[in-house]
Parts: structure tokens; sequence; C-alpha cells
């Protein structure tokens, strides 16, 4: 069964590692492979059983969904003060915003911990969290492995 994972995970994997190179170009599509990629490995990771499976997905798409509209609106914001050209009394209504919208990313963690330990152990709970922190450095560093070839494809 493991093998089974293992396998569909490097599946996975791969075709997220393709869709990398479209990222750019295909928006959703690369978005949509690297988030396939990623829910595989943390599929293999945590080892879930088909009951916790069937009940991890949906809140771990509802975590995310709701993750995605937070971190938005903080890369907004950020965007938004990148010229700090606001008056010094806009830019603390805009810390404060920005405080305000990294406690409610903390407060929905803490609300989605609980619900996912309803449905997988303490364990696998905090192999997700190493396994989401893994994931996104495996990520970083094959983007940052491609951007290198690209620029040395440029000085060429």
């Amino acid at each position: 069964m493991k093998t089974a994972y293992l396998l569909l995970f490097i599946f996975t994997l791969s075709l997220g590692w393709g869709g990398i190179s479209s990222f750019g170009q295909a928006g959703n599509e690369g978005k949509d492979r690297i988030q396939a990629a990623k829910i595989a490995f943390i599929t293999t990771k945590l080892n879930l059983t088909s009951v916790q499976a069937q009940q991890f997905w949906p809140l771990f798409n509802e975590f995310e969904t709701e993750r995605k509209r937070i971190r938005k609106q903080i890369r907004q914001l950020r965007i938004d003060n990148l010229l700090l050209s606001g008056t010094d009394e806009q830019l603390k209504v805009d810390i404060r915003k920005l405080f305000a919208l990294r406690q409610e990313e903390l407060d929905l963690e803490k609300s989605y911990a609980e619900k996912f330990l309803k449905v997988i152990t303490p364990k696998q709970l905090a192999e997700y969290y190493r396994s989401e922190k893994e994931f996104t450095r495996i990520l970083l560093r094959k983007l940052k492995g491609r951007n290198n070839l690209e620029g040395s494809d440029k000085e060429e």
C-alpha cells in the first residue's frame, strides 16, 4: 500500500515540477499542479487511512481556501505600502491591519488544528506541519535551480 502511495506521490510530484516551468505562463494550471504535488506529498507523509483521508482533505481544502484569502489580503496590503507614499497616520492604520490579518491567520490555524485533531492523530498533525514546510523548501530549491539554469541560458 505504501508503495502505491509512493508511486502516486512521485508521479504527481513530477507533474508538479513540470508545471513549475509553465507557472508564470499558465498561471492557474501551474498552481494547480503544484497544489496536486503538495497534496500527494502530504498524503504520503501522513500515511492517512481511507477514513481519515475522506475526512481530512475536505477540512484541508477549507483551511487552504481561508488561508489563501487572508494571505492575499496581507500581500495586497504590503504591495500598497511598497512606495510608502501614504501619510504616517495611514501607514499606522495599515500596520494595524497587517497585525489583525496575521492574528486572523493564527486564529484560523488554531481553529483548524482542533478540527484536524478530530480526524488525525497529534503525531500526524505535527507531521502535516513539518511536511508543509518541507514541501515549500523543496519547491523553492527547485525554483531556484530552474532560475539559475534560465539565468545561465541568458548569459550564453
